[in-house]
């Protein structure tokens, strides 16, 4: 499953001149290719709560703000961008876990 995102992430950036781009605009572009889906719009207004997309792009975001990403290979970066993205869905899961059983008083 991995390896299907890592491609997706490659074919939706490598067209591109994606070292040119921003951060934000890698981080959204790869979260949609690992989603199968269109590049989700920028949120306009004021926000009542970020989509689980949006959140993994922020996180995306910050670990590519550690790195000198423009120098890596496309597939470097569409690695780094799987393995960081898969990291986060799973903590991400975790946490929604703990927050329900603290919800339930089991916590």
């Amino acid at each position: 499953m991995a390896m299907v995102r890592v491609i997706a992430v490659r074919a939706a950036l490598e067209p591109f001149a994606w070292q040119s781009f921003t951060a934000e605009l890698v981080c959204r572009r790869a979260v949609a290719a690992m989603d199968g889906g269109q590049v989700f719009p920028r949120p306009r207004g004021a926000l009542n709560g970020l989509s689980p997309q949006e959140e993994c792009a922020e996180a995306l975001v910050e670990i590519l703000n550690g790195y000198r990403w423009r120098s890596l290979t496309i597939g470097g970066l569409s690695r780094l961008l799987v393995g960081a993205a898969q990291a986060w869905r799973q903590e991400r899961a975790w946490f929604d876990i703990r927050l329900g059983l603290l919800l339930d008083g089991l916590g």
